[in-house]
């Protein structure tokens, strides 16, 4: 069977998520279960957004909109800028499938940082093999190092990966920084900035937005989500922002049908909640305070973040930590498969949940 597959498949680590909440407790019959290892927002969905699935429950039976039609306009809207700039996908994990698979070429590279998310190395190896894909190396702030960056683009590299903030270590390229980087690149590079946590950023005035200048460039892909701060990770959305001539060989790859009625009608109401977003991050901040200090506080090396999670380093095995916490009830995220062994990352959750995960995590690291 091996002799059939394709030889860059063979190359593949799948991509593994934390563990559900349903498998853990049907391995411990745990009573309660508490899942950061995803970087979710807890906070349930608006009513808004209920209603809005529930009046698309009795047209299931149709397909959606080919485009996202009513959803791409409003997205486009909502940003100021035309329709024809916008892209729509099922979660941007398609969407950066779609652009490895449109603009990478035999022989071409997809560069990014070490310890960074996982989907730009698993879309270059399954479009063009191990050889495909470059890392530089990160900053010892565990920041994007941008003139390592800057320093391994070549002949080959025909797309450049930037998560800003960055997932797992939550660190932010200050705007000025990267429009630096942006102008020195030369025009037949791709550069994608994914700003899945834009809406977490605590100032962003300094943050580089940069839709503005994905419409001038023809180089330039912005990618946002509606799976984190408007909490529809279960739905899967998300869109890119691009000149218009670039969206035009993306949408040649764009699957029919690929983003569901319910999706395309939960996005669209979730774009009228302000409040909701600007409550969630707010309560994001005065969490992940809490919880940075008291990780601070059991002796632990904490990255401050500009998202809904942190990074931190126990100073133990990581595996045996989270083998340890899997059966008190606590899901987090082991960072060997990012390049950081040393390191796990914790979404800020719920207080109540937070301070049972520290509570777990304590009574855990004195028994080791």
């Amino acid at each position: 069977m091996k002799d059939l597959v394709n030889p860059n498949v063979l190359e593949l680590i799948p991509y593994k998520p934390g563990k559900p909440v349903e498998e853990l407790r049907r391995e411990h019959r745990l009573e309660r279960i508490v899942k950061l290892a995803s970087n979710e927002n807890p906070f349930p969905v608006p009513q808004n957004v209920v209603d809005a699935v529930n009046r698309e429950i009795s047209h299931f039976n149709f397909y959606p909109e080919n485009d996202s039609y009513y959803l791409r306009h409003r997205i486009a809207e909502y940003n100021g800028i035309d329709a024809e700039n916008v892209i729509v996908g099922a979660g941007s994990v398609q969407l950066i499938r779609m652009i490895v698979s449109t603009f990478l070429k035999p022989g071409e590279t997809v560069l990014t940082s070490q310890k960074t998310f996982l989907m730009y190395r698993i879309s270059a190896t399954e479009a063009g093999g191990k050889s495909a894909f470059i890392e530089a190396p990160m900053g010892r702030d565990y920041m994007y190092d941008m003139d390592a960056l800057y320093d391994l683009v070549d002949d080959k590299t025909k797309i450049i990966f930037i998560a800003n903030p960055n997932n797992p270590t939550g660190t932010m390229v200050p705007r000025q920084v990267m429009m630096d980087f942006i102008t020195k690149i030369p025009d037949d590079k791709i550069i994608v900035l994914d700003n899945a946590y834009q809406e977490y950023v605590h100032h962003p005035e300094d943050y580089p937005d940069a839709k503005e200048e994905a419409l001038n460039r023809k180089n330039l892909i912005v990618l946002r989500t509606f799976s984190k701060i408007y909490a529809l990770a279960g739905l899967r959305v998300g869109y890119a922002v691009a000149n218009d001539e670039v969206l035009a060989y993306l949408n040649r790859l764009k699957p029919p049908f690929n983003v569901t009625r319910a999706a395309q009608a939960a996005a669209l109401a979730s774009l009228e909640n302000e409040d909701f977003k600007r409550w969630s991050a707010s309560l994001n901040v005065e969490n992940k305070a809490k919880l940075y200090q008291q990780l601070k506080e059991m002796g632990m090396e904490v990255i401050p973040s500009e998202t809904n999670f942190l990074c931190f380093f126990p100073g133990v095995d990581t595996v045996e930590l989270n083998q340890r916490l899997l059966k008190e009830g606590i899901i987090i995220r082991p960072l060997h498969a990012f390049g950081v062994p040393e390191g796990i990352r914790v979404t800020v959750g719920f207080e109540e949940d937070n301070d049972f995960f520290i509570e777990k995590l304590t009574k855990v690291l004195e028994e080791m």
